[in-house]
Order: C-alpha cells, then sequence, then structure tokens
C-alpha cells in the first residue's frame, strides 16, 4: 500500500507527460503517484482536469482543508463500489441491535486505546471504572462522552501548555487547535480507508449520518484520536517543535489556530507518527499506524458481510 502525501504549500496539481506534478510558487515538484494512496491538501491547492484524469486511472482520493484546519469536501474517484455490501450496511443500521452492537465495539475500542496511551503517563483508574455496557445508541453515544471528558482531564495534565477543557468551533487555545486540526487530518485517513474497503461513509453506527459530513468518518476515527492526534501534540509540544509563536488568535471570534510555519511544523510530526510501526503476529509483519485504520475499515465491512465478527480495537503491543 501507498502512503499519504499532505500538502501544505498553495499551488496546483497538474499532469505532465503521465506524471503528476505540484507547482508552487517558485517549486516545482513531480510526485510518484504510484507510491501514493492519497493526497491531503491543507494549502490551497487547485487540481487540473488532466490531473483528475490521472488520479481517477490509479484510485487517488484528495482530501481539502481550510487553513484552519477543517474538512472541506474530497474528490473521490469512481470505484466499482459494492452494493451488496452497501444493502447490508444500511441493514445493519437499521437493525438496533446489530447498529447497538457496533456501536459498542467502536466505544470500547476507544476506550482500550486511551488506557494504553496514558497509562505510562498518568494513573487512567477513572477511565477504566466506565463501563461500555449500553442496551441502546444513545446510551452508548453518553458512555464516549463520558470517557471523552475524562479522557482530556488526563492529558492536560500530560502536556506542556495550558489546557483545562475540550473547546471547538473555534478552538480556545493552542492544544485544543492542535486537536482540532490534527483530528480534521484523521477523519480524512478515515475516509480512504472506509473507501478502500468498499464501505458507504454516510451510513455510520456510533455518531449518526449527517448531511454536511460523512458520518462513518467519525466512527472510524475515534479510536485512533488518542493513539495518533494525542502522540503527534504530545512529540510536538513536550518536545519543543511547535511554540507559542506557532500560532495565531482570530479577532473575530477570538479563536486559536495554527500559523503557516506552525501547520507546517504540526503536519510533518503527524506524518511521523502515521510511519511508525507495531510488529503484528496475526499477519507476521510490521504495520503501520497508518495502515491500522485501513484493517479497522475492512474489519467492519467483513463483519457487515457476515465473514467475521467484529472486536474492539485493542493495542497488542
Amino acid at each position: 500500500m501507498g502512503r499519504p502525501l499532505f500538502i501544505t504549500q498553495h499551488g496546483e496539481l497538474r499532469r505532465k507527460n503521465n506524471t503528476l506534478h505540484f507547482v508552487g510558487e517558485n517549486l516545482e515538484k513531480a510526485i510518484p503517484i504510484k507510491q501514493l494512496s492519497e493526497i491531503h491538501c491543507v494549502g490551497r491547492v487547485s487540481i487540473t482536469s488532466g490531473s483528475i484524469d490521472l488520479l481517477s486511472v490509479y484510485g487517488i482520493p484528495v482530501h481539502f482543508y481550510t487553513i484552519t484546519g477543517f474538512y472541506k469536501g474530497s474528490f473521490i474517484p469512481k470505484t466499482s463500489g459494492d452494493g451488496k455490501l452497501k444493502v447490508v450496511q444500511v441493514q445493519h443500521y437499521l437493525d438496533c441491535e446489530r447498529r447497538t452492537y457496533i456501536a459498542k465495539q467502536i466505544v470500547l475500542g476507544m476506550k482500550n486505546i486511551m488506557i494504553k496511551a496514558l497509562e505510562r503517563k498518568t494513573n487512567v483508574s477513572s477511565i477504566k471504572e466506565v463501563s461500555v455496557d449500553g442496551e441502546t445508541v444513545n446510551e452508548i453515544l453518553g458512555m464516549e462522552a463520558e470517557l471523552w471528558n475524562r479522557y482530556y482531564f488526563l492529558f492536560g495534565q500530560t502536556v506542556k501548555l495550558k489546557f483545562k477543557k475540550r473547546t471547538r468551533r473555534p478552538p480556545r487555545d493552542e492544544i485544543n487547535a492542535l486537536i482540532s486540526y490534527g483530528n480534521s487530518l484523521l477523519y480524512g485517513l478515515a475516509l480512504s480507508a472506509i473507501i478502500r474497503a468498499g464501505l458507504d461513509p454516510d451510513i455510520s453506527f456510533l455518531h449518526e449520518p449527517m448531511g454536511r459530513r460523512f458520518s462513518l468518518t467519525l466512527d472510524i476515527s475515534e479510536p485512533f484520536k488518542p493513539l495518533i492526534t494525542a502522540k503527534v501534540i504530545w512529540k510536538s509540544i513536550n518536545k519543543g517543535s511547535l511554540t507559542k509563536k506557532d500560532f495565531r488568535k482570530n479577532k473575530k471570534n477570538n479563536g486559536v489556530y495554527l500559523n503557516s510555519e506552525g501547520r507546517r511544523k504540526f503536519v510533518r510530526t503527524f506524518n511521523e507518527i502515521l510511519s511508525n510501526t507495531v510488529y503484528c503476529p496475526k499477519v507476521k509483519r510490521n504495520i503501520s499506524y497508518r495502515l491500522m485504520l485501513d484493517y479497522e475499515a475492512k474489519k467492519l465491512a467483513n463483519h457487515l458481510k457476515g465473514r467475521k465478527l467484529y472486536r474492539a480495537f485493542r493495542p497488542w503491543w
């Protein structure tokens, strides 16, 4: 499988002699398209019709974000799709018992990774004592919210910059800015994994389907926020690659956001964390954090097809 490409500069994706090129200010660079899994445009990037043709041939999705880090939309190449999988996906959503089972497994996986991510840094007993045993999706969502409240309280004790609580739209401090930015990138990665698994990104199980964004990306990415986004923040802040100079404050809404240099630093670290590998006994090889998202989407697809029961993500390392 290829690797993700993050474009932080402003510019244009073009096709040249059956090769993809990025053209920016005082820069032109060929992109090895056969080595890519997807492209994430975190700078202002336009794509030509020729580049769309080439991306379609290789099945490479392109995801676009605002400069403040919010997901805007995607170019998704036309694939053959899986009509039968979509039918059973809808059936599982409509069946309360089957939907609740999947929702519970997602939140259990999230809890498992929260414990794994924090247990060497602080006491995680408050997370362990939350029992994910609801009988409806609404009850499971309540437990998910409680887990995040407890997680962020503990997480705030492990970072050097001040962080009291989670705030969104706008983020009110530097750590909230990083959480929002990192989670947006994670949603894009989850969308690519969902597409490759043949799932419909609009039909979710823990979160309610919505009109403005792909709700299944929220389901798939949920367990990986403590594993990927939090690791990027710890490495960026606690090791000093990001400082308060890498942020700016919006006077209109009092929100705090990464500036252009801060975005480049954060994306570089984000990409490094995605490349982290762990030996997996089941497949007898090292797999990257990035690939774990694909495996999770495929696990869900196999469950829907009746091939193998979907189980909560449990770190094995």
